[in-house]
Protein backbone atom coordinates (compact mmCIF):
# COMPACT_ATOMS: atom_id res chain seq x y z
CA UNK A 1 0.00 0.00 0.00
CA UNK A 2 1.31 3.28 -0.41
CA UNK A 3 1.75 6.31 1.61
CA UNK A 4 -1.23 8.66 0.01
CA UNK A 5 -3.75 5.61 0.45
CA UNK A 6 -2.38 4.62 3.91
CA UNK A 7 -2.84 8.41 4.66
CA UNK A 8 -6.36 8.35 3.30
CA UNK A 9 -7.41 4.83 5.11
CA UNK A 10 -5.80 6.84 8.66
CA UNK A 11 -7.97 9.76 7.67
CA UNK A 12 -11.41 8.29 8.01
CA UNK A 13 -11.79 8.18 11.79
CA UNK A 14 -10.25 9.80 14.35
CA UNK A 15 -10.43 11.38 17.75
CA UNK A 16 -10.76 15.04 17.89
CA UNK A 17 -11.02 18.33 20.15
CA UNK A 18 -13.50 20.81 19.29
CA UNK A 19 -13.73 24.12 19.31
CA UNK A 20 -15.73 26.91 18.75
CA UNK A 21 -19.44 24.91 18.99
CA UNK A 22 -22.38 26.45 17.28
CA UNK A 23 -25.89 25.92 18.25
CA UNK A 24 -28.05 28.68 16.18
CA UNK A 25 -28.76 26.62 13.00
CA UNK A 26 -30.60 23.61 12.24
CA UNK A 27 -27.48 21.87 12.71
CA UNK A 28 -24.93 21.97 15.07
CA UNK A 29 -21.42 22.41 14.10
CA UNK A 30 -17.69 22.85 15.59
CA UNK A 31 -14.43 23.97 14.57
CA UNK A 32 -12.34 20.36 14.77
CA UNK A 33 -8.52 19.67 15.04
CA UNK A 34 -8.27 16.91 12.74
CA UNK A 35 -4.28 16.94 13.00
CA UNK A 36 -1.81 18.59 14.83
CA UNK A 37 -2.69 22.68 14.48
CA UNK A 38 -4.99 21.55 11.32
CA UNK A 39 -8.33 22.52 12.07
CA UNK A 40 -11.65 22.48 9.74
CA UNK A 41 -14.56 24.95 10.77
CA UNK A 42 -18.24 24.41 10.38
CA UNK A 43 -17.85 20.85 10.67
CA UNK A 44 -21.78 19.25 11.34
CA UNK A 45 -22.23 17.20 14.56
CA UNK A 46 -24.77 14.24 14.72
CA UNK A 47 -26.53 14.19 17.98
CA UNK A 48 -28.87 10.99 18.31
CA UNK A 49 -32.81 11.71 17.80
CA UNK A 50 -34.81 12.98 20.88
CA UNK A 51 -31.35 14.47 22.47
CA UNK A 52 -30.14 17.40 22.35
CA UNK A 53 -27.11 19.02 23.99
CA UNK A 54 -24.49 21.72 23.54
CA UNK A 55 -21.55 20.39 25.39
CA UNK A 56 -19.10 23.07 26.99
CA UNK A 57 -15.88 23.81 25.22
CA UNK A 58 -12.97 22.70 27.82
CA UNK A 59 -12.25 19.25 27.56
CA UNK A 60 -14.66 18.74 24.44
CA UNK A 61 -13.84 15.57 22.71
CA UNK A 62 -14.76 13.46 19.54
CA UNK A 63 -14.82 10.92 17.14
CA UNK A 64 -14.62 12.26 13.52
CA UNK A 65 -15.50 10.41 10.36
CA UNK A 66 -14.81 11.45 7.03
CA UNK A 67 -17.64 10.24 4.91
CA UNK A 68 -16.48 7.95 2.16
CA UNK A 69 -13.43 8.67 2.94
CA UNK A 70 -13.38 12.02 1.61
CA UNK A 71 -11.87 14.35 4.42
CA UNK A 72 -13.52 17.39 3.12
CA UNK A 73 -16.96 15.81 4.07
CA UNK A 74 -16.21 14.88 7.74
CA UNK A 75 -19.27 14.96 10.24
CA UNK A 76 -18.48 14.52 14.38
CA UNK A 77 -20.34 11.60 16.31
CA UNK A 78 -21.89 12.45 19.67
CA UNK A 79 -19.47 14.65 21.47
CA UNK A 80 -17.98 13.77 24.93
CA UNK A 81 -16.83 15.73 27.95
CA UNK A 82 -15.01 13.46 30.45
CA UNK A 83 -14.45 15.97 33.17
CA UNK A 84 -18.28 16.96 33.30
CA UNK A 85 -19.64 13.33 32.98
CA UNK A 86 -21.83 11.47 35.61
CA UNK A 87 -20.17 8.90 36.62
CA UNK A 88 -20.47 5.99 39.69
CA UNK A 89 -23.95 4.30 37.69
CA UNK A 90 -25.14 1.08 38.50
CA UNK A 91 -25.26 -1.64 36.38
CA UNK A 92 -28.72 -0.78 34.11
CA UNK A 93 -28.68 2.37 35.39
CA UNK A 94 -29.19 5.98 32.81
CA UNK A 95 -28.68 9.29 33.52
CA UNK A 96 -29.00 12.80 32.12
CA UNK A 97 -26.91 15.39 33.24
CA UNK A 98 -25.99 19.08 32.81
CA UNK A 99 -22.33 20.38 34.14
CA UNK A 100 -23.45 22.17 37.40
CA UNK A 101 -24.71 18.70 39.06
CA UNK A 102 -27.91 18.76 37.87
CA UNK A 103 -29.30 15.63 36.90
CA UNK A 104 -31.88 13.14 36.13
CA UNK A 105 -31.18 9.61 36.57
CA UNK A 106 -33.52 6.21 36.33
CA UNK A 107 -32.26 3.43 38.31
CA UNK A 108 -32.38 -0.30 37.04
CA UNK A 109 -34.44 -0.67 40.48
CA UNK A 110 -37.27 1.49 38.87
CA UNK A 111 -36.75 4.55 40.64
CA UNK A 112 -36.54 8.39 39.01
CA UNK A 113 -34.36 10.79 40.93
CA UNK A 114 -34.07 14.58 39.90
CA UNK A 115 -31.53 16.86 41.16
CA UNK A 116 -31.38 20.45 40.47
CA UNK A 117 -29.46 23.04 41.54
CA UNK A 118 -32.23 25.78 41.21
CA UNK A 119 -35.31 24.52 40.29
CA UNK A 120 -37.35 22.41 38.53
CA UNK A 121 -40.49 23.51 36.38
CA UNK A 122 -42.78 21.59 34.34
CA UNK A 123 -45.29 23.91 32.00
CA UNK A 124 -48.22 22.23 30.59
CA UNK A 125 -50.30 24.72 29.06
CA UNK A 126 -51.28 27.45 30.81
CA UNK A 127 -50.04 25.61 34.25
CA UNK A 128 -46.51 25.74 35.84
CA UNK A 129 -45.52 24.30 38.83
CA UNK A 130 -41.94 24.98 40.08
CA UNK A 131 -40.16 23.55 43.10
CA UNK A 132 -37.33 25.12 44.41
CA UNK A 133 -35.24 25.57 47.51
CA UNK A 134 -37.75 27.76 48.61
CA UNK A 135 -40.83 25.78 48.36
CA UNK A 136 -43.45 25.05 45.72
CA UNK A 137 -45.32 27.88 43.54
CA UNK A 138 -48.10 26.74 41.13
CA UNK A 139 -49.97 29.44 38.64
CA UNK A 140 -52.47 28.84 36.63
CA UNK A 141 -55.06 25.63 36.40
CA UNK A 142 -56.35 24.71 40.21
CA UNK A 143 -55.11 22.46 42.79
CA UNK A 144 -56.79 19.44 44.00
CA UNK A 145 -55.91 16.73 46.55
CA UNK A 146 -58.32 13.78 46.60
CA UNK A 147 -60.85 15.53 44.58
CA UNK A 148 -61.34 18.01 46.66
CA UNK A 149 -60.19 21.62 45.37
CA UNK A 150 -57.47 23.54 47.56
CA UNK A 151 -56.63 26.34 45.71
CA UNK A 152 -57.28 29.65 45.62
CA UNK A 153 -60.70 29.08 44.65
CA UNK A 154 -62.02 26.56 47.29
CA UNK A 155 -64.69 27.22 49.39
CA UNK A 156 -65.52 26.06 53.44
CA UNK A 157 -68.57 24.88 55.05
CA UNK A 158 -68.61 25.39 58.92
CA UNK A 159 -67.77 28.68 59.01
CA UNK A 160 -68.54 30.34 62.71
CA UNK A 161 -67.35 33.47 63.55
CA UNK A 162 -64.43 33.34 66.55
CA UNK A 163 -61.67 31.47 67.26
CA UNK A 164 -63.12 27.43 65.85
CA UNK A 165 -61.78 25.96 62.79
CA UNK A 166 -63.65 25.41 59.26
CA UNK A 167 -64.62 22.08 57.96
CA UNK A 168 -62.19 21.22 55.21
CA UNK A 169 -62.68 22.35 51.69
CA UNK A 170 -65.98 21.43 50.49
CA UNK A 171 -65.58 21.54 46.58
Amino acid sequence: MDNETAGKIRGIVRRATLKNIKDDGQTQTASVEVAEGVWRDDVEILQPYGFASHTPEDGALAVVLAVGSDESDLVVLPVANPSKRLGKLGEGDVGLYGRHGDRVTISDGGTIELQAGESVSIKIGGVTFVVSAEGVDITGGHVKHNGKNIGDTHIHGGVVEGSDDTDVPSN
